[in-house]
């Protein structure tokens, strides 16, 4: 009989020894459990604040390229002016100086006085802007350019540029 109480006994020991065990695997099962929870709902949060940061950032970029386009819309509107006033301009005087009306010959702008080039010009970037027209317009190298009226346009510009940088 001992030897069967001595078996119950080892018996008894071994699975005690194997609950021990058990019980602390599903305890180390359960913290790491409870660690990849609370890892995940950091990681929840921490990817909320970027997806929120990312839908401002996105917003913010938004309305920064609707501005943008809002200003290129308006100076393009500016220059779409500009250039038909320019030809506009060009159009009366080529009708006011032309010798005969023929479109054949070509228009000589030699003996048009310079001040008419500028007329309307009463600032700096105005000045600016309309020499740059005529230099595109009147240069030598175009099929309408002229040497003659290309230095008549440049006096003009540097005595204009000195009168309008002096009333400043």
């Amino acid at each position: 009989m001992d030897q069967a109480y001595t078996m119950v006994e080892e018996a008894a020991n071994v699975l005690s020894d194997w609950r021990l065990k058990r019980a602390a695997q599903e305890k180390a099962a359960e913290s790491k459990q409870s660690d990849e929870n609370v890892e995940i709902r950091r990681q929840q949060r921490l990817l909320e604040y970027e997806r929120q940061e990312f839908l401002r950032n996105k917003k913010f970029e938004e309305k920064r390229l609707e501005r943008e386009k809002h200003i290129f819309d308006m100076e393009w509107k500016m220059l779409e002016d500009g250039w038909r006033k320019l030809a506009a301009e060009r159009e009366q005087l080529e009708r006011v100086y032309s010798k005969n009306g023929d479109d054949d010959e070509r228009i000589s702008f030699s003996n048009v006085p310079a001040s008419i080039f500028f007329s309307g010009v009463n600032n700096m970037r105005s000045l600016r802007k309309r020499y740059k027209d005529l230099i595109k317009i009147f240069h030598p190298d175009n099929a309408e350019g002229d040497t003659d009226v290309i230095q008549k346009i440049n006096e003009e510009y540097e005595v204009l540029r000195k009168r309008i940088g002096m009333e400043k």
